[in-house]
């Protein structure tokens, strides 16, 4: 047995317990139940059938029996025993998803994958992986869930829920339980799809009876004997079982049907006279102290006995001589007590023994921590009452958990543990605050900063105490993170170089978050000559570790970001290029990190009018990134599928995809985003001509914008540019250009003191526009040569290309005249001309309201189908709400329920599915 210390020092390992996706083997001479076999759904037909009844009356079995019936017509069938510890969704999705693995690899290799490398993964694209794999296999395709009604945990449910609404047509599920479960089932299913199984299904048949006994070989039973026993049992297969076990010890079958009567509500006193009173001492004693476990084999049942040896030839003894046990896998490792043993067992135990309780928690705690089964190992911590030891177990393997991208699990195990016991463990406080930041809970995951940043001030004014000098740069480092993710680019940076300056001696993953947030805090002074030292220099020193990818990999997207806002396109393409692979190959396609990089890659790929490119990078990629990608990343890649749709003459889906993108920057405070979305938002309006619109986005800006942007540092500023170029485009379509130039100028000068080429291009661009608008021809001139000479050394060629026939015209124009243009410069404006000709002009068609395809009438309801048009046009939830006279939060209320319904998580992916845009190739997963 390891010593406890040796245990502490392992890395966190989060067991599948394997056995709970393994079906119970059957017992010898198991009864074949032939009539209920034949009821066994031959091919699925999304439908679930449900096996209810007390314990004992062979439910398992039965599925069982089942299972081993499918596997033989060549079906894949997945198995998951649940229990009540099964209350963390993470750890739920992970055990489908392994179960699934176990019955075909092809099914579940993806949403595998995604888990295996990227724990950050929502929970809904792992599930909708699982599902696609299942509908893909061309296979029919069962899932058992036994004792389904142990789950209670809401999150839990809600997880199983959705993986039984929306399972495809090749899938049917199995359900065993003692009641109904809490999935509310009559909501996933028609009552039409729904089979159930009950205590009179269940009950042995007279021949069943006989078929039993004459299997079991205790005593030879007459005819009239086993009617009298099954009729005294009801035909409970527990009850039959007793009876046999009785009958070795009496021998009358009248006796013992008598006896037998009313068992159902006297079963402790049954098992007593009937089983336990006949076994020997020792035997007992081992029952007892075992019946703690959920699941038994001889290594833990020797440590709960103390050590010594012989359990292995305990249980072989039990299962031998049937005694309410049965191995949970072919090689006998695993064991598991009869539900109604296990439950006499421990209330016996707790009367007898109510002192040894604790102990044989404790120790069977410590040999499932041996042996790195951490969810056992903790649960009997907490039952032992060795709160402190559980939380110990939990704090050093906590910030491993978070380098392997685990929060939701650490955050399962710490709601676990009393408040009294988290309260004096920084360390705790510390990982709890990682953990919340990586998920975006960036309020509560501050409240945990200052409790610990409050107990490190508390502790240096106290002479007894000794300030743990590295959880003090970790309180910077974590704060950097949250000022990041929250936009704060000027905190970022000094929590940021506060944090690094005192982690010497900590962790390198906690360094690269560290640099991280300076990058983040450079790229909005204009310093990516800072970026590239700190840059170079880390490479130097800090290791690439496989353990370390996740942080390592956060870096070298912030870093690859950071080129790409200050027009280092070449340098920025470079790092993505290196960094995609590598994420996709360790961390998986859908991953979060290979997500915010493609979306990156994508609008520089864009930018180059490199379209095929861009559309692959992002396909399959759009719901995923709403829900995990960082702010920057969202905006360029919101820009570039918003972009693409717009190429394709599909300006409703894009204003759709900007709408999902404006949504998240609003639930998340994200001011930056969301005027990104506003100024592409407006200027697909103005390509289509609607003014009005667009000037009522610009007056709704105007009264709020100015007041928190204008004159502010960091990354304000580029909110703010986005703001200025808003108002100077709908300024401009109202042919005011003449009060839009001193915006652009202004804006231009402020890009430039920041080094951001290329957005110094594209406002040079459309500042052009606006001089030849007022008059001032050669200016436009002057201005459009500067953004060639910009782009031209960037490869920049959409940013012309999407200002449309004014650019076209004057590049016409400038290419004859201009006698200062080089022969490079000439060669870059005919590639902009023929980008021109590609481009056809102007692309986008003005939208319009598109039928809904009959297909989903019995899903949606006319409401729906309404709000769901106007989302392919491009609406907003106030303009949906004002053009049908609703509320916007009703407008919302219905945008939910449709989602739920289609099984969708965006509006694009929602207007896609019913309506039919945007699915042409390379745009459907947009």
């Amino acid at each position: 047995m390891e010593a406890p210390s040796e245990i502490a020092d392992r890395l966190w390992n989060v067991s599948l317990i394997q056995t709970k996706m393994i079906p119970p083997r059957l017992p010898p001479g198991c009864v074949q139940r032939h009539a209920l076999l034949e009821r066994l759904p031959k091919r699925p037909a999304r439908g679930i059938t449900i096996v209810t009844a007390p314990a004992g009356f062979g439910k398992t079995t039965l599925l069982a029996g089942w299972s081993e019936a499918l596997l033989e017509q060549k079906h894949p069938v997945a198995w998951l025993s649940l229990d009540g510890e099964d209350d963390d969704p993470q750890q739920i999705v992970a055990y489908l998803v392994a179960a699934f693995s176990r019955a075909s690899e092809d099914i579940a290799w993806q949403a595998q994958q995604l888990l295996n490398n990227d724990a950050l993964a929502p929970i809904k694209t792992v599930i909708s992986l699982l599902l696609n794999g299942i509908a893909a296999c061309g296979r029919c395709v069962f899932l058992v869930l036994d004792d389904a009604d142990r789950l209670t945990a809401k999150p839990v449910l809600a997880v199983v829920s959705r993986l039984l609404r929306y399972a495809p047509e090749n899938m049917h599920v199995l359900l065993g339980a003692r009641g109904e479960p809490a999935l509310t089932l009559g909501q996933l299913r028609a009552p039409e799809k729904i089979m159930r199984l009950g205590v009179d299904d269940l009950r042995f048949s007279i021949d069943e009876a006989q078929a039993f006994f004459d299997q079991t070989g205790t005593v030879s039973l007459d005819r009239t004997s086993v009617e009298l026993l099954n009729r005294a049992t009801e035909g409970w297969v527990a009850g039959l079982q007793l009876a046999s076990l009785a009958l070795t010890q009496v021998g009358d079958a009248t006796r013992v049907a008598t006896n037998l009567a009313g068992t159902s509500t006297g079963i402790d006193r049954y098992l007593n006279d009937a089983v336990l009173a006949q076994l020997p001492p020792p035997m007992l004693k081992f029952l007892l102290c075992t019946s703690i476990l959920e699941r038994l084999t001889p290594g833990v049942c020797d440590a709960i006995m103390g050590g010594g040896g012989g359990s292995g030839a305990k249980l072989d003894w039990l299962e031998r001589h049937n005694v309410f046990i049965r191995p949970l896998d072919e090689r006998q490792d695993w064991y598991r007590y009869h539900a109604l043993l296990s439950d006499a067992l421990r209330r016996r135990l707790v009367r007898q023994m109510p002192q040894q309780v604790p102990l044989l928690h404790r120790r069977a705690s410590q040999w499932f921590a041996g042996a790195r089964l951490w969810p056992e190992a903790v649960r009997h911590a907490l039952a032992a009452g060795d709160l402190e030891q559980a939380a110990q177990w939990v704090e050093n393997c906590a910030m491993e958990m978070l380098e392997r991208g685990e929060s939701h699990t650490l955050l399962g195990w710490i709601g676990k543990l009393p408040a009294d016991v988290i309260q004096g463990r920084l360390r705790l406080h510390l990982a709890k605050a990682w953990a919340l930041a990586f998920l975006f809970q960036t309020s509560r995951a501050t409240k945990e900063i200052r409790f610990v940043a409050d107990e490190i001030e508390r502790m240096s004014h106290d002479e007894t105490s000794r300030v743990d000098d590295a959880a003090l740069a970790e309180v910077n480092a974590i704060s950097a993170m949250i000022a990041a993710i929250s936009d704060d680019s000027e905190r970022a940076l000094e929590l940021g170089r506060a944090a690094e300056a005192s982690l010497a001696s900590t962790a390198s993953w906690a360094k690269r978050y560290a640099q991280t947030a300076q990058f983040f805090g450079l790229m909005y002074r204009g310093r990516f000559d800072q970026i590239r030292r700190i840059w170079d220099l880390a490479n130097e020193r800090l290791e690439q570790s496989q353990a370390q990818i996740y942080s390592d990999m956060n870096r070298h997207a912030m870093y690859g970001l950071a080129a790409l806002v200050h027009g280092e396109l070449s340098e920025a393409t470079r790092i993505f290029e290196v960094t995609l692979p590598r994420a996709e190959s360790a961390l998986g396609h859908s991953s979060a990190c290979a997500v915010m990089v493609a979306g990156s890659l994508a609008s520089i790929y864009y930018e180059r009018n490199e379209l095929t490119e861009a559309r692959k990078l992002i396909t399959g990629r759009w719901t995923i990134a709403l829900e995990i990608s960082r702010l920057g990343a969202l905006v360029r890649h919101t820009y570039a599928a918003a972009r693409l749709l717009w190429r394709d003459s599909e300006t409703g889906a894009a204003l759709a995809v900007l709408e999902d993108a404006r949504q998240v920057a609003v639930a998340r405070s994200w001011l930056r985003l969301k005027l990104a979305c506003d100024a592409e938002t407006v200027r697909l309006l103005l390509v289509d001509d609607r003014i009005a619109e667009a000037r009522q986005i610009a007056d709704e800006l105007s009264a709020s914008v100015p007041m928190m942007c204008e004159g502010r540092k960091g990354s304000t500023v580029e909110t703010w540019t986005s703001y200025c170029v808003l108002q100077a485009r709908v300024l401009m379509a109202e042919d005011l250009a003449d009060q839009a130039v001193p915006l652009l100028e202004r804006s231009l000068d402020t890009v430039v003191a920041m080094g951001w080429r290329c957005c110094e291009a594209a406002i040079s661009v459309l500042l052009s526009i606006a001089l030849e608008q007022c008059g001032a021809s050669e200016r436009a001139l002057v201005t459009l040569g500067r953004a060639l000479r910009l782009g031209e050394a960037s490869g920049m060629i959409s940013s012309f290309v999407d200002e449309g026939q004014p650019v076209r015209a004057l590049l016409q124009r400038l290419r004859p005249v201009s006698e200062d243009v080089s022969n490079v410069e000439t060669a870059y404006v005919d590639k902009l001309l023929a980008a021109f000709d590609d481009a056809c002009g102007s692309p986008a068609a003005s939208p319009t309201a598109v039928e809904a395809v009959s297909t989903s009438s019995d899903i949606l309801s006319a409401r729906e189908f309404e709000v769901l048009n106007h989302v392919a046009c491009g609406l907003s939830n106030k303009e949906i709400g004002r053009s049908l006279k609703l509320a916007p939060e009703t407008v919302k209320w219905h945008l939910k329920n449709i989602f739920e319904k289609l099984n969708v998580s965006s509006r694009i992916e929602a207007v896609q599915r019913v309506l039919g845009l945007g699915v042409g190739e390379g745009r459907s997963a947009m």
